[in-house]
């Protein structure tokens, strides 16, 4: 069974700030899924996304976001997501 992270759970595991993971995903420079309005980390691809050196192109990921972007009102929630709804 695949193992997901929340923002928090992979700023700790990345050992930077959650400020810092928000920012990665509005920018899509990492792998994330989204499920519902909930932003989760698959460990295997972030692994490979550290692998590559930070290198991510949603183009060549099959379950990729294929470069959506965030409504204001999205980003806005991301921003102020803690983890708590589960």
């Amino acid at each position: 069974m695949e193992t997901y992270l929340s923002i928090e759970g992979l700023a700790k595991y990345l050992e930077v700030s959650e400020k810092t993971v928000r920012k990665w995903v509005l920018n899509n420079e990492m792998p994330y899924h989204k499920i519902m309005k909930i932003i989760r980390f698959r460990i295997s691809e972030i692994e490979g996304w550290i692998n590559a050196g930070g290198k991510y192109n949603p183009a060549n990921d099959c379950e990729a976001q294929g470069g959506e972007l965030f409504e204001d009102a999205e980003a806005q929630e991301l921003g102020e997501e803690t983890g708590g709804e589960e």
